[in-house]
């Protein structure tokens, strides 16, 4: 049984592997933004997230990657979430930036890879969230397990009016 399952994850992490070679040379689908809210009534507590996904597939059913912004309206703080593709080189993470220009020259880690991908976290400053606001894309540069960077490019067009709406609920 253990084999099964390791047959199992393995050709799950190839499938991936296969997804970003194809990438590079192929289309990418966006979704549109999601907002997504909740609340907790004994907290006092209301937290929105703004979701944005992009796909390998024009039906919009095999996600690459997904984006979350989510605010917590008691304290005004806002997380970054960026769930990557597997089959990227885990120590390199991901390097994010705007306009082509990254943010910094190193990648930012991943706090955990499960079934759906390697999970990136992090508060955002408002210098950044700024930037969200005004860039008119994304830049996301990982490194294949061998070694190939891949470079993913996906539009904000929306992110600053969406945003606004999950600030003000």
């Amino acid at each position: 049984m253990k084999i099964l399952k390791f047959i199992a994850v393995l050709s799950f992490f190839l499938s991936f592997q296969n997804l970003l070679a194809e990438e590079k040379n192929s289309k990418i689908y966006e979704g549109k933004w999601v907002i997504n809210c909740s609340s907790d009534s004994e907290k006092n507590e209301k937290k929105c997230a703004l979701e944005r996904s992009v796909f390998i597939d024009q039906e919009m059913k095999k996600k690459l990657i997904t984006i979350i912004m989510q605010t917590n309206l008691t304290s005004k703080a806002v997380r970054f979430i960026l769930i990557s593709p597997l089959g990227t080189l885990i120590p390199s993470g991901v390097k994010i930036g705007f306009d082509g220009k990254f943010i910094s020259d190193k990648g930012y880690g991943f706090n955990t890879c499960q079934k759906i991908g390697c999970v990136t976290s992090m508060m955002v400053k408002k210098e950044t969230l700024d930037r969200f606001k005004k860039a008119d894309e994304l830049n996301l540069e990982y490194v294949g397990t061998n070694g190939q960077k891949i470079n993913i490019n996906f539009s904000l067009d929306g992110f600053a009016e969406e945003f606004k709406k999950i600030s003000e609920i």
